[in-house]
């Protein structure tokens, strides 16, 4: 397991496990990984991914079988909701919500809202 940067180039593997299975005929099997947040946090930046790639080898053919998975980590959206008429000249009060999805406070983020008829942006600390 990487990281992968949005320029597509991949970081160093920050995760390996090697699993030995025997499969019966017809037979399948499932191994699960689970890669908690405080796990890949250090390694991926704000537009990253991180890359799965499984190698598997048949030990009486010497058949190597591989595959990746690229996942996208999303970004949470920003909800705004017009708390009244918008009226040509008047002002309109506007509801930004964001809500944090991760385990740990934010900070130092701060809100700018641009448009038509926005004069003179002002960052709003947060």
């Amino acid at each position: 397991l990487c990281a992968v940067r949005y320029t597509g180039v991949a970081g160093a593997a920050f995760r390996q496990e090697q699993h030995r299975r025997t499969l019966p005929p017809g037979q399948e099997d499932t191994v699960t990984m689970t890669v908690t947040y405080g796990e890949y946090q250090p390694h991926v930046g704000d537009q990253d991914a991180l890359k799965l790639t499984v190698a598997a080898a048949v030990q009486e053919t010497g058949q190597v079988l591989a595959k990746e998975l690229l996942v996208r980590l999303h970004t949470p959206e920003l909800t705004l909701t017009l708390l009244g008429p918008a009226v040509v000249g008047q002002a309109v009060e506007v509801q930004v919500v964001f809500q944090n999805p991760l385990p740990e406070p934010l900070g130092g983020a701060s809100l700018r809202m641009e448009g038509a008829g926005i004069a003179c942006p002002k960052p709003v600390a947060l």
